[in-house]
């Protein structure tokens, strides 16, 4: 028996961190709109100045997800359930780098 990061765990950490990144993409389009014209410079400035920190935040929070997801993503390559293996490399671009040479120090995937 080997010891190491559950594979059923990372794939359920990956598809929350997607489901996060969703929700703060969809808090950033909420915030935005909430963009209100006061009339009184200062206190506009005042408002603008709070939800771009506010935008900034949740934005951050989305880029952070987004790195985490690779990583997480390694682990989550071991053998499922039903005694096949999940693909290894990134699916965001169709074929990864791994499929395409079959090694894996292409993509920068450690096994």
């Amino acid at each position: 028996m080997t010891l190491g990061a559950d594979p059923v765990l990372a794939r359920a950490l990956v598809s929350q961190l997607d489901a996060m990144r969703a929700t703060v993409l969809a808090g950033e389009d909420d915030v935005l709109a909430c963009l209100v014209v006061t009339g009184e410079p200062r206190p506009q400035r005042v408002l603008d100045d709070w939800l771009d920190q506010v935008t900034d935040t949740l934005r951050a929070i989305g880029e952070t997800a987004s790195d985490l997801t690779p990583s997480v993503n390694r682990w989550g390559d071991g053998p499922r359930s039903d005694g096949s293996h999940a693909r290894r490399g990134r699916t965001d671009a169709g074929s990864s780098q791994v499929e395409r040479t079959g090694n894996s120090a292409d993509a920068g995937v450690q096994p």
